[in-house]
């Protein structure tokens, strides 16, 4: 295969540092101000964006279908090869009414930002799939309140894109990576024939154990987004 031609980069390394360098000097003198002390800006900004009341958390669930999480991996490093997992996310102080019921749904503007985490396969909320084999008696969330408490929570927190106020659930599929030091049969671009290679050097034996820190940053940019939009908390700028 021939050599990727780099020369096609329009800055170099060094360019890039300096253009970086005077990027974050602009940012910083915009925050301070004339004396030197933090602007008002500044001060803003070290506040919380979402109110201390949301709590994200996300955690493996299982990995190559065990839940529990060693055996799993045990498993894959037993076979010499690499293993998916499931990660859940739950999100808990959700005001309700956050989402759309069209285009701007809540459930598809986080599936929009979850699917841009690579290795990411699949999303579903509160029951997910397994909706797919219930009643629906079974799947019909009881509102117990005039408050909207409801008995179960299939819906995973949202009905009609909208958030309902129950705790926001959804678990989304990370795939094995493709780099395994197990041996494969593949096309070799070179010869133009398939034959048997094996892939040399350190790579993840599970990339869906690095994934629950980028569901809880992109679930919290999206909640972020869509408390401004419906005016729960103001602007900085």
């Amino acid at each position: 295969m021939a050599a990727t031609n780099y020369s096609i980069l329009r800055f170099t390394n060094e360019e890039v540092i300096d253009n970086t360098e005077r990027v974050v000097e602009t940012i910083g003198n915009f925050l301070l101000s004339e004396s030197g002390s933090p602007s008002p800006l500044e001060r803003e900004l070290e506040g919380e964006v979402l109110p201390s009341t949301i709590v994200i958390n996300a955690y493996v669930s299982s990995i190559g279908g065990e839940t529990d999480i060693e055996k799993g991996l045990q498993k894959a490093i037993d076979a010499k090869d690499s293993v998916g997992g499931l990660v859940e996310c739950r999100v808990s102080g959700l005001p309700v009414g956050l989402g759309e019921p069209y285009f701007d749904s809540l459930e598809s503007s986080l599936s929009h930002i979850v699917f841009a985490i690579p290795a990411v396969r699949g999303i579903e909320f509160g029951t997910g799939f397994a909706a797919a084999k219930m009643f629906g008696s079974e799947h019909n969330d009881a509102i117990e309140d005039m408050e909207g408490t409801t008995r179960t929570n299939h819906a995973g927190g949202v009905v009609g894109g909208i958030s309902n106020g129950n705790e926001l659930v959804f678990r989304l599929a990370v795939k094995p990576t493709s780099s395994t030091p197990k041996e494969q049969h593949s096309l070799n671009w070179d010869t133009g024939f398939t034959e048997d290679f094996t892939i040399k050097g350190r790579h993840d034996l599970c990339v869906a154990l690095r994934a629950p820190v980028i569901v809880e940053a992109v679930t919290a940019i999206v909640l972020a987004d869509f408390m401004l939009l419906h005016q729960q908390i103001k602007r900085v700028l």
